[in-house]
């Protein structure tokens, strides 16, 4: 699934947020305290030891619209590459460190802009993990099960990885149109458990999941409303437009389309993609969810060949009158 598991990151947050377990805009140092001191970058693509310090709290509503200042955009940048030095660059599995160290080498790192600034993918989600953990009193893989995936009958959608014959590995194509692996290594169960790439799924039960943006059984309608509403600022969409094109805006861990989209999301849909080929999409209005996976990893949100007929199929389900 890689990143179609950051919406179940706000199903959870939805979820405790609703029983008073959670505060979307208390500091995350209440629950993150390993985040204290960190420094912002002056420019997002400045020198690392061009800093200054926070001016506003990183609550966790910043982590679920990933605005915290954590994360990373398309062009690389210094603090991109020291991402990577330090193993904590987005990727397709887990990163090969426990959350300890995870946090303690974001910390050594600087946001690359004031929180609530700009947006940024994938690291605010790796830390919204730890806040659900503390929040919850319940690691990650079970806490999904508790509340997820267990109510809803949906086994496959979990950090373990299937049997080898049940197992569809992920390839990129490249320009002469050959076939490679998007990674080579086996599955690891040491990985650390995060929803911002961590789960697997069957194509049936990955649905269900999504299905609850819908028409949600647990938590409730009104707690799901916040994940579907847009969060982001025009600055904020402006700021990373290869990941939020012109229409479209972000809630909690979804993209909300801001407006009909000639190629399938019609105004109000949610949904996201995953670098391996996968793509789910909810449209309340017509009340039907859709999910596709494939084995090809996108090149960018057109990458798969059958990106197209999916999101045209998408388009024809009628809204309700």
């Amino acid at each position: 699934m890689p990143s179609l598991s950051k919406p179940v990151a706000a199903l959870l947050a939805a979820g405790l947020v609703h029983e008073g377990l959670l505060d979307p805009d208390a500091d995350v140092l209440r629950w993150v305290p390993e985040l204290d001191g960190v420094r912002v970058l002056r420019r997002p693509d400045g020198p690392l030891d061009d800093t200054e310090p926070l001016a506003v709290p990183m609550t966790t509503r910043h982590l679920l619209t990933t605005t915290s200042g954590l994360g990373i955009r398309t062009t690389p940048t210094p603090l991109s590459r020291a991402m990577a030095d330090a193993g904590v660059h987005p990727g397709l599995v887990g990163p090969r460190l426990s959350r300890e160290e995870l946090l303690a080498r974001l910390a050594g790192l600087p946001l690359a802009f004031q929180p609530g600034a700009a947006w940024a993918y994938h690291t605010s989600t790796d830390v919204l993990g730890t806040v659900l953990e503390r929040a919850s009193g319940v690691e990650l893989p079970e806490l999904v099960a508790a509340r997820v995936t267990g109510p809803l009958g949906t086994p496959s959608v979990s950090f373990d990885a299937p049997p080898p014959d049940r197992l569809a590995p992920a390839f990129w194509v490249d320009d002469e149109d050959a076939w490679y692996p998007v990674d080579p290594r086996d599955p690891d169960p040491s990985v650390l458990p995060t929803l911002a790439s961590g789960l697997w799924g069957r194509a049936d039960e990955t649905l269900a999941v999504f299905d609850e943006l819908a028409r949600p059984r647990t938590p409730p309608p009104s707690a799901i409303e916040q994940i579907r509403v847009p969060a982001l600022t025009d600055a904020q969409r402006t700021s990373a437009p290869d990941f939020l094109p012109p229409g479209y805006s972000y809630g909690w861990q979804v993209s909300v389309a801001l407006e009909d989209d000639p190629r399938g999301p019609r105004r109000g849909a949610v949904g996201w993609m995953g670098g391996t080929g996968t793509w789910a999409l909810v449209d309340p209005a017509a009340d039907r969810s859709a999910v596709l996976l494939t084995n090809r990893g996108l090149d960018g949100p057109h990458g798969a060949p059958a990106v197209d007929a999916f999101l045209a199929d998408v388009r024809e389900a009628e809204p309700e009158r």
